[in-house]
């Protein structure tokens, strides 16, 4: 084991991932996440995990921390579900950052691996400080979002509207004085409310259009029906992009 554990250490500090070594060694990713704790290794984040490792440092500490416990105190994930009370499942989404951590689940593994004081005193700050990050899911609309009281009630008092449009044209007489307005140049036909921009076909453009409601909602375009995003991040992307299109598109007259 010291000889497999030696050897992903090594690929994994020359840029292989834990997913990739799982591959290559035929063994579970959490076994070579596993192994790399165990060496010592500074585990990169990566993907989702990155981005929410990156607001929340306490909670990615913690999870190896707890990992890093677990494997000392010579206990697998059931082992130690068995001891704290809980199932295997929880104690491998605490280890792995997926689940926020709360201080009295901490405490329960702290008893179940006899940590000592000062640790004890760590994993309980790191889970008094760490977030519980909650993303709102997108809400996906068999039909179209202009049929949901709620977005009905979130256009009605939107006081700016953003909307890139690669199909249908939204009623500029619905949204009157609050539309900023974008279409590719192929769509520019006749007939388009003045100030809309027309973005040049040489701009690459999103695969769906899509409306931005006060930096608040956004309601994505999709042939199944609509999604709505109400997460700040997922919000801000869609603002970004469409100031960086209307910032290149020409302004019709």
């Amino acid at each position: 084991m010291t000889r497999f554990r030696q050897f992903v250490a090594t690929e994994y500090a020359q840029g292989r991932t834990i997913r990739a070594l799982a591959a290559l060694t035929g063994r579970s990713y959490g076994t070579v996440r596993s192994a790399l704790v165990t060496e010592g290794v500074a585990l990169r984040s990566r993907g989702l995990r990155a981005r929410e490792a990156a607001g929340d440092p306490q909670r990615e500490e913690l999870a190896v921390l707890l990992l890093s416990l677990r494997l000392s105190a010579g206990l697998t994930g059931r082992e130690a579900g068995e001891r704290a009370g809980m199932s295997q499942s929880k104690v491998s989404k605490l280890e792995t950052g997926r689940l926020a951590p709360k201080p009295e689940d901490v405490a329960r593994l702290a008893d179940a691996y006899r940590v000592p004081p000062d640790v004890r005193g760590r994993m309980t700050a790191l889970a008094a400080e760490a977030p519980a990050r909650k993303r709102r899911r997108p809400v996906l609309l068999r039909t179209r979002a202009c049929h949901s009281p709620r977005v009905a009630r979130a256009e009605q008092a939107a006081t700016a509207v953003r909307v890139l449009s690669l199909g249908r044209l939204p009623d500029p007489d619905a949204y009157r004085g609050r539309l900023s307005l974008l279409v590719p140049e192929r769509a520019a036909w006749p007939g388009l409310p003045p100030g809309t921009g027309v973005i040049p076909c040489a701009v690459p453009l999103p695969d769906t259009g899509f409306r931005v409601l006060d930096d608040r909602v956004v309601v994505v375009e999709l042939l199944s029906g609509d999604v709505v995003l109400t997460d700040p991040d997922d919000v801000r992307a869609h603002v970004e992009r469409f100031e960086e299109l209307r910032a290149r598109a020409q302004v019709s007259r």
